[in-house]
């Protein structure tokens, strides 16, 4: 079998809710009191804005003017967001501050043990909010599939004519050698046949490029390629860096 690859990026099946609803400690960083200006409301009634979906931004908590790491550790996973695409997961914000130069949105649902929580506002801008480097494409002809494993063994698995797949234009595994693609068949099950039942998860296969080339084509804008049942990737979302949800578009903040 593909090994699983972009999970965190790519399944809403885990959903998972690190860092909303805290059980975990905050503790004394013993840094400076934080260079704060006046708070700003983004909206004159003071009414929450949606952010969107953000992944692995870090985290800034403070007590009191005292800048304080999750359970006291700097590298603990609980001073950044989580990485995993969920509904209960969407950064919301009341407004905005500058801290020590830098401008931050208070996070609404980052609260615990009496702290305020904020993320750069960076990251908030088209230059961060970036997955130009995943395509949507139809599968036109059956095609091999190897695994993605290091020696990217031949394990009988293959996409279908009609298949959908997702392209990463940009590989960390052999990028120079294979086409790096990532489909929610699994078990010779594929979305063309019908026969495919979403779970969430996707896997992974590379694709010989001469083959990717002769045997498939990007999909046109709104083809959907489907995460779960009700989430999905086109290629009109991923040029707006973000996927519906529940027939809702939300974007992606990621660093």
């Amino acid at each position: 079998m593909f090994k699983n690859k972009f999970i965190k990026l790519l399944t809403a099946a885990a959903f998972a809710v690190v860092c909303i609803g805290v059980t975990s400690t905050i503790s004394n960083s013993n840094t400076s009191t934080v260079q704060a200006s006046a708070f700003h409301y983004l909206k004159r009634n003071h009414k929450l804005v949606t952010l969107g979906f953000g992944q692995k931004l870090p985290v800034r908590y403070y007590n009191h003017g005292k800048h304080i790491y999750y359970d006291g550790d700097p590298t603990a996973d609980g001073n950044y967001t989580d990485d995993s695409i969920g509904s209960t997961f969407l950064l919301k914000t009341h407004g905005w501050k500058f801290i020590n130069g830098q401008k931050y949105y208070k996070l609404y649902n980052y609260t615990v043990d009496d702290t305020s929580a904020y993320v750069p506002a960076k990251y908030f801008t088209k230059k961060y909010n970036n997955l130009s480097y995943l395509t949507v494409y139809n599968v036109n002809h059956k095609i091999k599939a190897l695994a993605d494993d290091m020696q990217n063994s031949d394990q009988g698995d293959w996409y279908g004519k009609g298949d959908i797949i997702l392209v990463n234009n940009y590989s960390l595994w052999n990028h120079d050698k294979y086409v790096d693609t990532i489909s929610p068949m699994q078990d010779g099950k594929h979305n063309a046949d019908g026969a495919f039942s979403y779970s969430g998860m996707n896997i992974g296969g590379e694709l010989k490029p001469d083959e990717f080339k002769k045997y498939c084509s990007k999909a046109s804008a709104n083809t959907k390629f489907y995460m779960n049942d009700d989430t999905y990737y086109t290629n009109a979302s991923l040029a707006r860096g973000g996927v519906y949800l529940g027939g809702h578009f939300y974007k992606i903040y990621n660093k």
